[in-house]
């Protein structure tokens, strides 16, 4: 199931529901086409087993034993500890 909610034109929140995802976002992208704004979906999807993403991380391993290494400052770009950078100055 998935619920579109968007603005109106008298500020008034709406809402639809689709049960399929390509007519979920032919819907959002009509609602956006049209003007409205604040447009967006949610879904929850009724088949999936746990929760999303990494739950538990017990000494840097995931459950599988994988190691987890990942970070938000590592995600933004930021140097690790002991990657090189080379600058390139352009004139």
């Amino acid at each position: 199931m998935y619920k579109i909610y968007w603005t109106d034109g008298d500020n008034q929140a709406c809402s639809h529901d689709e049960a399929v995802l390509t007519q979920a976002l032919e819907y959002v992208k009509a609602r956006r086409d049209a003007g409205h704004s604040f447009v967006t979906m949610v879904a929850e999807d009724p088949h999936q087993v746990g929760k999303p993403g990494v739950d538990a991380v017990v000494g840097g391993k995931t459950p599988d034993g994988q190691d987890y290494e990942w970070s938000k400052a590592g995600r933004a770009g930021k140097p690790r500890k002991n990657e090189k950078t080379v600058a390139r100055k352009e004139h």
